[in-house]
């Protein structure tokens, strides 16, 4: 038995393409699926601050007038709002509609209810769910910063009543007890 190599035709067979379809050399010339403005991401058009957190950011910005901030803050604001000089402090800190930035951070001034309500608007809400430490951590400081905020949030949580009656036990269940 002996083998042959057949010999096929590179591309279409007469079979598939019809004598009206054209050479389809340029038939999907200038032709886009997927236009560059429907992959926009668009996920903070329009977001507007409502509600508690706009009452919250009021608060904070008659904090920072009335100089409710820790030492260090306050005389990074204050070079900050004297003349350009460029120091670490100012390239860290910065001003935008009477808001005090660190790090792109809005500043809480030292004000325990302030801090406190910042702190329940990410814990406390049915959609966080009352979640642990380092999660309401990362949620707060996604948009907020103060000194020792870490501390805080850990002795906010730890005291948290509906967090400590329905977090997960990680102790192995207590077994029946038998009479002596």
């Amino acid at each position: 038995m002996l083998h042959f190599r057949r010999k096929f035709s590179s591309g279409v067979t007469t079979l598939s393409w019809g004598p009206d379809h054209g050479k389809g050399a340029s038939d999907n010339k200038d032709v886009v699926l997927l236009r560059p403005e429907l992959l926009a991401i668009r996920a903070l058009k329009g977001v507007q601050m409502e509600g508690l957190e706009k009452n919250i950011l009021k608060e904070i910005r008659q904090g920072n007038q009335r100089g409710d901030q820790e030492e260090l803050v306050a005389k990074a604001a204050k070079e900050l709002w004297q003349a350009a000089s460029k120091t670490v402090c100012s390239a860290e800190w910065s001003e935008e509609e009477g808001l005090l930035r660190f790090r792109g951070k809005i500043y809480v001034p030292r004000n325990a209810d302030l801090q406190r309500r910042v702190v329940s608007l990410c814990h406390d809400t049915k959609v966080a769910e009352h979640p642990r430490r380092w999660k309401t951590l990362e949620l707060v400081s996604r948009d907020y910063w103060w000194l020792q905020i870490s501390r805080y949030i850990g002795q906010y949580v730890s005291t948290c009543d509906l967090y400590l009656r329905t977090k997960p036990t990680r102790q192995a269940p207590v077994s029946e007890l038998h009479p002596l």
